[in-house]
This record gives C-alpha cells, structure tokens and sequence, in this order.
C-alpha cells in the first residue's frame, strides 16, 4: 500500500474534525442504505474513487469494465479549489478499494476522508509519483509525463495478485498514447524552445514548459490568480504590457475567471494574441482527447508565430 500523506496543519482543528466526526456519522448511514439497495446477495465490483476528472479518466480506461471508478471533481464550471468535502464524497471514499489522489495539497480534502477509512483503500498519490511537494505547482494533470507514471502504477496496484488480466494490456496501450501526446511536446521544444508566451495563472505550466516554451507573466501574478487574491499594481501593469508585444499565445483558465483575467484577455485579444481557453476539470470523457484539443490549440498558435513547421 502507498501511504497516505497529509499536508500541513488544518485551521480550526477541533471544528475540523467535529466535522468530519459527524460527516462520517452521516457517512456511515448513508452507506448502509446504499448497500441495502444492491440486495443481500448481489455482488458489487471493487470501487476507484479519484478527486480529479483526469485521474478518473485514466483509472477508467485501464480498469473498465473490471471496476468501477467514480470522479469527484467533474464540473468544469466549478472551481476546484474551492471544493470541500460532502457526505456524497464519504460515501464514495468509505467503499473504495483504491483512491486516487492528485496531492501536493490539491486535494487535502480528498487525503483526510481517505485516511479516516483506515487501512483498506489502496491510495495512489500522483504528487509523491513526481516528487511534487505541497508549494509546488499542484497541477500535474497538464504534464503527459505524470499521466504516463499515474498508469503504470494503478496498473500495478490494481493487478498486484493477478486478478484482472486484461489491466496490462490496457495500461501499455494506454500509456502509447500518452507516449504520442508527449512525442508532440517533444517536437514543440525541438522548434520553439524559447518563444514567449503569456498565462492567467499556472494550471497549464508543466505543459508550457516541457515544451520549451517561456512563460514571460509575472509568476507572482500567476501565483496571486491561482490563490484567489490580487497581484500587485506593478504585476498586473507589466503583465498588461507583455501582451502588447505580441507573445505566441496566452493561455486563460476559464474556470478561475476573475475581472483581473477577463482584463488580460480583452488585452490579449485587443493585441492579436491568440487566447487558449483551458479549463482545470476535464471536459469531455477522454484525458488523451482533452489534452490533445489544447496541444493542437498550442501548436496552431505556434505555426502563426512561425516556429512550428
């Protein structure tokens, strides 16, 4: 078993646990009618829960139809970070056989109702696969290299004693399309190592990056965008500046839009500067297709920039 790390000291301890004390309470009634419903006799499959719809992508396409996986973070108009445990989401982490989490303080929430089911539940921890710590960007479901470690060891977890032959086989093909997603990273830094370009914040960081791209906004506005509060007058002015000298693209998480975002996109576009609308949440049912719509996004902006043949 990969163990369960958490992060940090949590505000308001004492009300902290009272709550999640009497969530489980709730918790374990809402179990129990749950389990009442199948029937005494019916047989139910292991259960995967992951916070993050990307994950839940991934663990989907490598164990369906053997299990079932259930996504908790799945509303691509709802922030993520905003997200706190509900009774629905106990009930879904007290009958997993395996959890997925995203770590480095991502999903915190999701690590604590983990670890008040004890020993049971198999938990995967994406951030600790990567050596991401908490204070590091969370946001590893934009890097194809995290999605590649994410499946080898879910496959492995899952098909420790053998019982789910067909694991492998999904899992190598699986991981041959991420292969194909970061072969085009690939071809991005091999062309465009160097070329600017602009963000609202750094959900797609590891992305831009991998590829060689340079990132020229201010990192303490992206830091300030991503925590919810206001970057300083001189960051906000500089990154305002930067978009009028025509960086490659900017990219805008749609879902932490913010009237100071919505300024640097009217910026952006006032400009010319192509604006890659990416959302935190996967749309859609397929990570490989998702992923694929903003790489294509990318490289459309980098052929207009001219770098990209």
């Amino acid at each position: 078993m990969i163990p369960v790390i958490i992060y940090g000291m949590i505000p308001n301890k004492a009300r902290r646990l009272l709550a999640l004390a009497l969530m489980a309470t709730l918790t374990a009634t809402l179990v129990l009618f749950v389990r009442g419903s199948f029937g005494a006799g019916a047989t139910r499959q292991a259960v995967v829960v992951t916070g993050v719809s990307q994950w839940g992508s991934l663990a989907r396409q490598v164990a369906a139809p053997d299990l079932t996986v259930v996504s908790l973070l799945s509303d691509p108009n709802a922030d993520p970070h905003d997200h706190e445990a509900t009774v629905y989401d106990a009930a879904n982490v007290s009958r997993a056989t395996y959890v997925v989490l995203n770590g480095a303080g991502y999903d915190s929430w999701l690590s604590r109702l983990a670890a008040l089911q004890g020993p049971q539940a198999h938990v995967l921890d994406v951030a600790s696969l990567m050596g991401v710590v908490p204070g590091q960007n969370p946001h590893l479901f934009y890097d194809p290299r995290a999605a590649r470690a994410m499946v080898r060891a879910f496959a492995i977890v899952v098909d420790a004693h053998g019982r789910y032959p067909d694991v492998a086989r999904r899992a190598s093909a699986l991981v041959a399309r991420l292969d194909a997603l970061q072969a085009r990273v690939a071809a991005i830094r091999s062309s465009c190592a160097g070329v600017r370009v602009a963000a609202s914040e750094d959900v797609a960081t590891y992305l831009l990056h991998d590829a060689g791209l340079r990132v020229v906004t201010p990192e303490t506005l992206r830091l300030a965008v991503g925590n919810g509060v206001d970057p300083s007058v001189s960051d906000l002015a500089l990154a305002l500046h930067q978009l009028t000298t025509h960086p490659a693209l900017l990219i805008d998480n749609v879902q932490t839009a913010t009237p100071l975002t919505q300024q640097l996109v009217s910026q952006a576009t006032r400009h010319h500067v192509p604006v890659i609308r990416v959302t935190e949440t996967m749309t859609g049912r397929s990570y490989v297709g998702w992923m694929d719509e903003v790489l294509a996004q990318i490289e459309r902006a980098l052929h207009r920039e001219g770098c990209l043949r």
